[in-house]
């Protein structure tokens, strides 16, 4: 009976571990951004990584397209990739634009890495992209849909992830933004920061200096009451 119920705990927790790992697989399956920086305004590098093929045919090209909500985007030139950019005139509509800004301004819409060799489907590789992310509420989405053409057909990862629901067959890799940081032009939060910054430094350091000095007395008086307490036995002798 007990080897019984030790065969079915084991086989158990081998389908368990099989769901687990089968699910992990499932969701590494994506293409995926990891941002160095989610806070909404600031400057960000996101790495799309890309971890396999179109049902087992090699990768050709990727075209990564930009949302709206970001204006200028800087590829990172990967060795075993040329890059390509299309672009659309640009307007900003603000009215204290001038004339001059304006003319001949363009956007990027898009970037496009095509293989100088096809990535193998059972291999991965990343692609990056630096760019200042929009304002928006913490939770909001910064989708990037990206085409992945193979040598036999095509895959798009278009798909939007909608918060607190099942994620679907083809997501598109996006950054969900969190709260806007104090930016460096405002005076009065870097200087409130640095006062806070060195009195919380400054007092441990006084406290460890006077522990440190209570311990050096305390060490002192052991050591004279442990060479008294010698002598008199020396003497009782």
């Amino acid at each position: 009976m007990t080897k019984r119920l030790a065969l079915v705990g084991t086989a158990t927790l081998g389908v368990t571990a099989a769901i687990v790992l089968g699910t992990a697989a499932a969701a590494s399956a994506h293409v995926e951004a990891d941002a160095t920086s989610t806070a909404a305004n600031s400057y960000t590098t996101a790495t799309f990584s890309v971890p396999h093929g179109c049902d087992g045919s090699p990768t050709t090209k990727l075209e990564f397209q930009v949302p709206k909500s970001v204006i200028e985007v800087t590829p990172t030139v990967n060795p075993n990739w040329t890059i390509t950019k299309t672009t659309e005139p640009y307007t900003s509509g603000a009215s204290s634009s001038s004339d001059e800004d304006e003319a001949g301004a363009v956007r990027v819409t898009s970037v496009i890495y095509t293989a100088k060799t096809p990535l193998p489907a059972d291999e991965r590789d990343t692609f990056s992209l630096s760019f200042s992310l929009p304002d928006g509420k913490p939770g909001d989405r910064v989708s990037f849909p990206v085409v992945q053409t193979c040598e036999r057909g095509t895959t798009d990862w278009d798909q939007v992830q909608q918060t607190g629901k099942a994620e679907p067959e083809h997501p598109a890799p996006s950054i969900v933004l969190t709260a806007a940081t104090a930016t460096s032009g405002d005076d009065d939060a870097p200087a409130t920061t640095a006062a806070a910054s060195t009195s919380t430094t400054a007092q441990p350091d006084l406290v460890g200096r006077f522990l440190g000095l209570g311990g050096l007395v305390v060490g002192a008086v052991g050591l004279v009451v442990a060479v008294a307490a010698t002598r008199r036995r020396d003497a009782a002798k």
